[in-house]
C-alpha cells in the first residue's frame, strides 16, 4: 500500500507541473491561429496567395 501512496504523490506532483505548461502553450497556439488570415478560404479566392506548381 506504501508504492500505491507514493506513485499517487509522483503523478499529482507531474499534474501540477504539467498543466499550467500545458495551458500556455495551447494557449500560445491558440492565440497564434487566431491572428492568422482566413486560412484555406482566403487562399482560394486569391491565386497570388497560393503557392506550389499550379502558381503561374
Amino acid at each position: 500500500m506504501g508504492i500505491a501512496i507514493v506513485s499517487l504523490l509522483i503523478l499529482l506532483v507531474i499534474a501540477v507541473v504539467a498543466i499550467p505548461i500545458l495551458a500556455r502553450v495551447l494557449g500560445e497556439a491558440a492565440s497564434r491561429n487566431a491572428n492568422r488570415p482566413g486560412g484555406e478560404e482566403d487562399a482560394e479566392e486569391d491565386p497570388s496567395q497560393q503557392s506550389g506548381p499550379n502558381r503561374d
